[in-house]
């Protein structure tokens, strides 16, 4: 089959055709180096692009890293209340996708995203913590998992599950369309504020895709994001006098609900 136009935009949906290299054939391989075969993993999990979710996981549990994977996407296995989870910790961006779908490959099946973002509307803030209901897909992993369209949608059960987690949180909880872009330096102001006319109230770099390879494999898939800036005036800013963004001290209380999110799926279950 031919693609399109070699001078026109690469627009060819083949969401539908295999793969040339698949999980399983990354898994295969760390099975012959490390000599240890592939982990099965709880179906509770989160999976984070901010260290310190990660750190602090292993500090309160006693939970080690685990790089079977070697791909710099190592995982920790722990136990809340008597229910097994699993944490995984990407680069964000782009990268993310490939830790997402090691974590599914490896029997990962209720999964919420954590990560940051940025408020582009006057009616969410800075600290404010997000809970996408869609994310604008501005940004190429998406399309390798759904045919194009517009949005990538969140589990619905999760994402219900997480605004029930919230709802009685001190910290002002809110919820809605996002913008979802790759490009981390060229989000250009006329998107901004175009995206913003069209409802989407924070950007960050994964969400769309996170949806996108959740609804692509078959799993539950939602995001729990951290506003730390904003770019509402048309230009990054973090207050004045506002912590490191996303340390532990900034970040603990997005953890916390993520696990009481799971904890609840699981006994469920």
């Amino acid at each position: 089959m031919k693609s399109a136009d070699p001078d026109l935009p690469l627009l060819w949906d083949t969401t539908a055709e295999p793969s040339a290299f698949d999980p399983e054939d990354w898994f295969e391989y760390c099975e012959r180096i490390t000599g240890r075969p592939r982990p099965h993993l709880p179906a509770l999990a989160i999976q984070t692009v901010i260290p310190a979710h990660f750190d602090l996981v292993c500090e309160r549990y006693g939970a080690a890293a685990d790089n079977f994977t070697m791909a710099d996407h190592p995982f920790a296995v722990f136990e809340h209340v008597g229910v097994p989870m699993v944490i995984g910790k990407s680069a964000k961006g782009s990268y993310a996708a490939g830790g997402l779908d090691e974590l599914i490959a490896l029997g990962a099946r209720y999964i919420v995203f954590l990560g940051g973002a940025g408020t582009i509307s006057p009616h969410v803030g800075v600290d404010d913590l997000f809970v996408p209901t869609k994310a604008l897909r501005d940004e190429g992993v998406s399309l390798h998992y759904l045919p194009p369209s517009r949005y990538a949608y969140p589990s619905r059960l999760l994402t219900d599950a997480l605004l029930a987690a919230c709802r009685d949180m001190l910290r002002p909880i809110k919820s809605g369309p996002m913008w979802t872009i790759t490009a981390h330096f060229r989000q250009a102001i006329p998107r901004l504020q175009a995206f913003r006319d069209e409802g989407c109230l924070v950007v960050n770099n994964e969400a769309s895709s996170a949806f996108a390879v959740g609804e692509a494999r078959g799993v539950d898939v939602a995001a729990l994001l951290n506003v730390g800036d904003t770019l509402a005036d048309g230009r990054f800013l973090v207050p004045v006098g506002h912590p490191a963004l996303y340390g532990k001290e900034d970040t603990a209380l997005q953890l916390d609900l993520a696990i009481a999110t799971l904890a609840t799926i699981g006994k469920a279950l």
